[in-house]
């Protein structure tokens, strides 16, 4: 008898193969939160990317869901 085994599951707020985000490589939109934190596309306030302390980071849909960024309430 066989089973079918699942993938791991990345383990909570890991990113999967995500680029490393330095910020002093950050666009001044990236940084206020207004363009996604990898690729500059439209951020989602649905995908906070909690790297830096003072900077509210988000990533667009199409990269939060490249790389395991979980969704959240857009009204927290």
């Amino acid at each position: 008898m066989t089973t079918r085994s699942t993938p791991p599951q990345p383990l909570a707020g890991a990113y999967v193969d995500a680029p490393a985000i330095h910020r002093e490589r950050l666009s001044t939109q990236q940084i206020q939160g207004r363009s996604c934190c990898w690729c500059s596309g439209t951020p989602s306030p649905r995908f906070p990317v909690p790297i830096l302390r003072d900077a509210p980071l988000y990533a667009c849909a199409p990269c939060a869901a490249m790389y395991g960024v979980p969704a959240v309430e857009a009204d927290q």
